[in-house]
C-alpha cells in the first residue's frame, strides 16, 4: 500500500497518452482526402495576422495563392479547384509531443459541413509553435455552411 501511495503523483503528473521514442502520426478521418503542405503552411497576412484563426474556407487557384504567399508562395502544390476545396483553422501546441486528429463531417440535415481538430498531448507541456491544419476535401456542396472546432 505504501508503495501504491508513492507512484500515485507519479499517475496524476503523468501525459494523456504514454510518450514513446517514436512518436505516434498525425490522422485524418471523414471526408479528408490529404493534408495540405506536410503542416507548413501558415495563412498569414501582414496586417490583419492568422487568416485561419476562425477557420478558413478556400474555393479558387487566386485565393489559395494570395492567401499562402506570405509563406510558399513559390512552393505552393498544384490543387485542382473544380473538384476540390481547402479547409483550414490554426490552432497552438499544448505540448512538444502533439499529434492531429483532423475529421471533416458533413451535416446534411443543417446544410453545412464540420471541421474538427483533436490534439492529443501532455497536459505538463508548455506551448510552442502553432499549425494551420490545412486539409484538402471534395468540393463542397454550394450553400453549405462550415462550423470550426478545436479539442
Amino acid at each position: 500500500m505504501r508503495k501504491l501511495l508513492c507512484f500515485l503523483p507519479l499517475l496524476l503528473w503523468s501525459c494523456e497518452k504514454p510518450i514513446y521514442n517514436e512518436k505516434p502520426n498525425d490522422e485524418i478521418a471523414g471526408i479528408v482526402v490529404r493534408l495540405i503542405g506536410d503542416g507548413r503552411y501558415l495563412a498569414y497576412q501582414q496586417n490583419i495576422g492568422d487568416l485561419s484563426r476562425s477557420g478558413i474556407h478556400i474555393t479558387q487557384d487566386a485565393e489559395y495563392r494570395q492567401v499562402f504567399d506570405y509563406c510558399c508562395a513559390g512552393n505552393l502544390e498544384s490543387i485542382d479547384f473544380k473538384r476540390y476545396d481547402i479547409l483550414g483553422l490554426s490552432t497552438v501546441n499544448k505540448g512538444t509531443n502533439s499529434t492531429y486528429l483532423r475529421n471533416v463531417q458533413i451535416d446534411e440535415a443543417n446544410e453545412k459541413v464540420v471541421y474538427t481538430i483533436t490534439e492529443r498531448y501532455c497536459k505538463r507541456s508548455s506551448p510552442v509553435d502553432g499549425k494551420g491544419n490545412f486539409v484538402l476535401v471534395p468540393k463542397l456542396p454550394v450553400g453549405y455552411s462550415v462550423e470550426y472546432v478545436r479539442k
